[in-house]
């Protein structure tokens, strides 16, 4: 039930062609009850301050729509000006807060995803607390939302299961929680050591620390080891590793990368000993075991998919995971098993990934429009609100360098990652961002590089050639003068020193910088996804990107290091044959000016393609792509390509990372 939405909902006639003003300024048009009556009323819902924008919406929604309601969000009046013949035309809503929950303090309401609310509403109907102060609503959304209840974290196994399920399980919680969290936890005197302001909101240093612990934990089995930890008060091991909880989630962290095995000489703990699994010697076929487990895990998350419990942040873990198992598998040799070992693995892994895109891709298809209006919460659901997330950064003085892999997937990303771990003094937070569709260089990166939807640069859809202006023109707007403000693209041919003149100058603020070798190897690769990753790998040594990466933080930046767009191994099922209709010929998508171009070309083949709904995902109005499903390529029958364009996981959800240098203290 949703009866607070349902009440708002009642306020608007979505069956028609009006224009509604919503003033929403607490975000309540992107509850999922209420997006999705937005969607299966097909009303376009217009969430950008830009004037341009607004009017660009309107104008297209004007020519074609006689039965679609245009929604036209407003948070704030004064800052958010309405064209007056707009203004003129449209009626007026207001979806206020407190209409939702009286009991709660408006501010600690306001700190959570719209989606939540409905979880608020249901425990005030169960509990009925009262009217509840500012610090007992925070409590109550700390327990009832994010399920903590700091009061019965007594022990060491307490405090390090809720930091493994807040850092590795995903708990995305506003910093206002946070620092709730910390206030309390800090309180308990049996707790007294932990660092919490570090570990809760940091979930680099938490695996750093976890990794230490675990070298604390090895020497405990075998003396002769000594480590000393760095990022807790005292000299010893206190993560109680052989809880059985416990036990499961580092298994979980080691099949993941997310904690690296020991080194050691030789194996000589007991037999058949659980902490094998983090060790590893010059013998063992550790690698090997890992990408097993790791193939395990995945395939029972689908083997009971509830389609009820898919989002964003369902994918963006799958991705992640399927990332790192893919790029494992690549990894392997008949130095770590058998050759028919390898060949079932590789037919698991194959058939996993195919019907993980299959899932995926009908997901997208009823989920993106409602996608590119997610607010951000820790970090953007889609690439184009990047900007205003590095805007924030630099709003609050940090000098901030947007890194662009280009064609970087989640299967390449744990070849960066296991670099940036060699690093002691280098910190990464990952996560994952939504690229925009079609997944070709030209729409989804301009949309990364300027903060906007693609039809909002429908002049420059099919061309990089704006890409530095909007660039620019998004941070002019945010204050900056242009010399605080550095564009590069082709970064990949600069030396260090060539490097170093780049990012040096003094007075620089923010840096968008491409590199484009990923996306130039795949085109043209024959080897497939396992030559892209070996070609990768190579590159990444002898350019010296370690080098690189250390060098901008040597010069203050922090780096948000993400792609425009992924990539996906595909086997040619035959090509188009469609004249001169189409726009742009990718070996995974085909554009169109019209609709009926779209849908002629579509009929000839439709079990291999996807019609994508353009203009109604944000595209510009004469914009109608076909896809290749699954894994199929617009190429000669049987001919095997490294391609984008489509709709695949790794082609859509790309890495997102935070690469900060550690404090000295941590050091």
């Amino acid at each position: 039930m949703n009866n607070w939405a349902d009440k708002l909902i009642n306020k608007l006639n979505l069956d028609g062609a009006f224009v509604y003003l919503v003033d929403d300024p607490d975000g309540l048009c992107f509850e999922p009850h209420i997006a999705a009556f937005f969607n299966d009323k097909q009303a376009i819902l217009v969430d950008d301050a830009d004037p341009l924008v607004l009017r660009l919406s309107f104008e297209q929604w004007h020519k074609v729509s006689s039965t679609t309601a245009l929604l036209i969000r407003i948070v704030d009046e004064h800052t958010q000006p309405v064209p007056y013949d707009i203004a003129q035309s449209a009626r007026k809503v207001s979806f206020n807060l407190a209409e939702i929950c009286s009991e709660i303090d408006g501010h600690a309401l306001r700190q959570i995803p719209a989606l939540f609310y409905q979880t608020v509403v249901d425990a005030i109907q169960v509990y009925r607390p009262g009217k509840l102060t500012p610090q007992a609503s925070t409590d109550f959304i700390l327990r009832h939302v994010y399920k903590i209840a700091p009061e019965v974290i007594q022990t060491h196994v307490d405090v390090v299961r809720l930091l493994i399920r807040k850092h590795y399980i995903g708990i995305e919680m506003p910093l206002h929680f946070e620092q709730r969290l910390i206030t309390l936890l800090t309180l308990n005197p049996v707790l007294r050591d932990w660092d919490f302001a570090a570990l809760v909101p940091n979930k680099s240093l938490f695996f750093a620390f976890l990794q230490q612990q675990w070298a604390f934990y090895i020497s405990s089995l075998r003396p002769q080891t000594q480590v000393r930890n760095t990022l807790f008060n005292r000299d010893e091991l206190v993560v109680p590793f052989d809880d059985a909880d416990i036990r499961l989630l580092i298994d979980n962290l080691f099949a993941d990368g997310v904690l690296l095995p020991i080194v050691l000489e030789v194996h000589d703990l007991p037999a058949g000993h659980w902490a094998a699994l983090g060790i590893q010697t010059p013998d063992s076929n550790a690698k090997f075991e890992r990408c097993k487990r790791l193939l395990s895990q995945i395939k029972a998350v689908f083997e009971v998919i509830d389609a009820s419990l898919l989002s964003q942040e369902f994918w963006a873990e799958q991705s992640h995971s399927l990332g790192v198992l893919n790029a494992l598998f690549y990894q392997l040799t008949t130095d770590d098993a058998e050759p028919f070992e390898l060949e079932s693995v590789k037919h698991d892994i194959t058939q996993l990934n195919s019907s993980v895109d299959a899932i995926f891709e009908s997901w997208l298809l009823t989920n993106f429009g409602a996608l590119q209006t997610l607010p951000t919460v820790k970090v953007p659901v889609m690439v184009h609100k990047v900007p205003a997330w590095l805007a924030n950064k630099v709003a609050n003085n940090k000098k901030v360098c947007l890194l662009v892999l280009d064609g970087l997937g989640a299967r390449q990303w744990p070849l960066l990652r296991n670099l940036l771990q060699t690093r002691a003094s280098i910190l990464v937070e990952e996560h994952s961002c939504f690229a925009w569709v079609p997944t070709i260089t030209s729409i989804s990166r301009q949309a990364l590089f300027s903060g906007k939807r693609p039809f909002a640069f429908a002049d420059s859809l099919l061309t990089t050639s704006k890409e530095e202006s909007l660039w620019r023109d998004f941070w002019a707007d945010h204050g900056l003068a242009r010399h605080q403000v550095l564009y590069a693209k082709k970064a990949e041919q600069l030396n260090q020193e060539e490097w170093q003149n780049l990012i040096h100058p003094s007075g620089l603020k923010v840096a968008g910088i491409v590199i484009n070798f990923i996306d130039d190897q795949m085109h043209g690769m024959k080897a497939g996804m396992a030559g892209l990753n070996k070609m990768v790998e190579l590159w990444l040594q002898q350019w010296g990107f370690i080098e690189k990466i250390e060098a901008l933080l040597s010069q203050g930046f922090e780096i948000v290091l993400t792609a425009d767009h992924g990539s996906q191994e595909a086997l040619g099922v035959g090509g188009i044959s469609d004249g001169v209709k189409a726009e742009t010929r990718g070996e995974r998508v085909r554009i169109y000016n019209t609709q009926n171009t779209q849908l002629s070309t579509a009929t000839t083949r439709a079990e291999t393609m996807v019609v994508w709904p353009g203009p109604s995902f944000g595209l510009p109005q004469n914009c109608f792509p076909i896809l290749a499903k699954g894994s199929q390529a617009f190429k000669p029958k049987g001919e095997n390509v490294v391609g984008h364009g489509g709709i695949s996981l790794h082609e859509v959800v790309v890495p997102l990372a935070v690469i900060t240098s550690k404090p000295i203290q941590y050091e």
